[in-house]
């Protein structure tokens, strides 16, 4: 992923805003955190790189006035960066009606999340309905920097700047006897600078009211689409229908583009988890077969521009013990056209005492194209969490993964740090 640079004058600003949460009244409150990480990867030739990440909020007591910081500098052998991912200032207007906040902030829309340099306005109505406004520049959320890992560029918006509209409000269903408790949401948005292109999209939620004695089904459904080609760029339409308190059936289907960098251990490691875009069909039932012991099934079909095509199965539980500990497990498989693909994950989780928390996860997966033959992958993690004190945490990780098969193969180890001191809140009651 690509780092930001910025100049003295970016750090002016950042000082200015630290220096405006010292000197505000005690009627404000404020609050954030330090933290220092330091990680070491084999497959990057970088090596080891550290960073040091500030995060700070400020609410005003009636809560009308807000603002926030989140940045980090970092340095490897290779390079050094500086990225200044939240900065930004939020006013209330007319009794918390109308809402606008301009800097660097968090996004959430049908584009998906990200952060946007700009403005936003939101209008809230007596009748539940809100109305937004916004325009700036968008940029996908980059907080997990790698150095020298060749993302530059990757998993970002095409155009330069953005302007649109949304609004969302629930649906009057008095003389609607088979629907209840539902609302819409409408939208669009224009890129602009590079690649100019509209964007309409709308959401709905509400509960079906089936006739006879049937439960109600819980429904939610999204669509983005592109004017340009008119076509539909992405979709998620569920159905959730509620047989019991312990058990549930379930259908989904969704069409979406995952991001280029893998997160999570399970992202990274798990069959399933595949570049490009893809759609998939999906139906299951989850229950509760005691009191501490849920386990689901679902049968999915998978079609996408990059790996497997097919049918497959999906198996997972997840146990409670009464000492506080976790076990949870999923099985995949996925098969069509002569190729298949499956995975296994496994997790344990279990508090050691009052301030030390053990987590193991596992993975492996093999899968087999007659393009690129068979590859079977193997990876193991510990994390390590103590409670130095109240305020003061210390998380550790250790990930090894080994891939054989292809000519690609890697072993890779994976350590990380990360110590995290809570900053005092000032003004505010702390119920940390």
């Amino acid at each position: 992923m690509s780092s930001y640079h910025y100049p003295s004058a970016g750090l002016q600003v950042v000082l200015l805003f630290a220096a405006v949460a010292v000197v505000k009244p005690v009627y404000a409150a404020w609050s954030g955190s330090l933290e220092s990480r330091f990680q070491s990867d084999s497959y990057f030739d970088s090596g080891n790189h550290v960073e040091q990440w500030l995060n700070l909020d400020y609410r005003s007591r009636d809560d009308s006035l807000t603002w926030g910081l989140l940045g980090n500098y970092g340095a490897s052998r290779l390079e050094s960066w500086m990225n200044l991912h939240r900065l930004y200032l939020g006013k209330d207007f007319f009794d918390s009606k109308l809402q606008a906040k301009a800097g660097r902030f968090e996004h959430v829309g049908s584009a998906g999340y990200s952060t946007l340099d700009g403005l936003d306005l939101r209008w809230r109505d007596t009748k539940g309905g809100q109305w937004e406004w916004f325009a700036g520049k968008p940029r996908r959320t980059e907080l997990y920097f790698i150095p020298d890992g060749g993302n530059d560029g990757m998993d970002k918006p095409k155009s330069k700047y953005m302007t649109g509209m949304r609004m969302s409000r629930p649906l009057d269903t008095e003389h609607l006897d088979w629907l209840d408790n539902s609302s819409i949401g409408l939208g669009m948005r224009y890129h602009w600078s590079g690649v100019n292109a509209g964007k309409l999209d709308g959401s709905f939620t509400g509960n079906w009211l089936p006739v006879a004695d049937l439960p109600l089904v819980e429904l939610s459904a999204a669509m983005v689409l592109d004017t340009d080609v008119f076509g539909v760029e992405s979709f998620d339409a569920q159905a959730r229908m509620r047989l019991d308190d312990d058990s549930q059936l379930l259908l989904r289907g969704r069409r979406y583009d995952p991001p280029d960098a893998p997160i999570t251990f399970a992202d990274r490691y798990y069959s399933y988890y595949v570049r490009g875009s893809q759609m998939v069909v999906e139906g299951g039932y989850q229950g509760r077969y005691s009191r501490n012991l849920t386990w689901g099934a679902n049968l999915r079909t998978i079609a996408r521009e990059e790996g497997v095509d097919g049918a497959g199965v999906d198996l997972s539980f997840n146990w409670k013990l009464p000492n506080g500990t976790t076990v949870e497990g999923r099985m995949e498989w996925l098969a069509g056209d002569g190729e298949h693909a499956g995975g296994l994950l496994a997790g344990y989780r279990r508090p050691l005492n009052s301030r030390l928390l053990l987590e193991l996860n596992a993975a492996a997966r093999n899968e087999y194209s007659r393009l690129d033959g068979s590859r079977t992958v193997i990876a193991g993690e510990v994390r390590l969490d103590w409670m130095w004190s109240r305020d003061l945490h210390l998380r550790s990780m250790l990930e090894l993964a080994r891939s054989t098969g292809r000519w690609e193969d890697y072993n890779q180890i994976r350590f990380g740090l990360r110590l995290v001191y809570q900053l005092p809140a000032w003004g505010a009651e702390d119920y940390r």
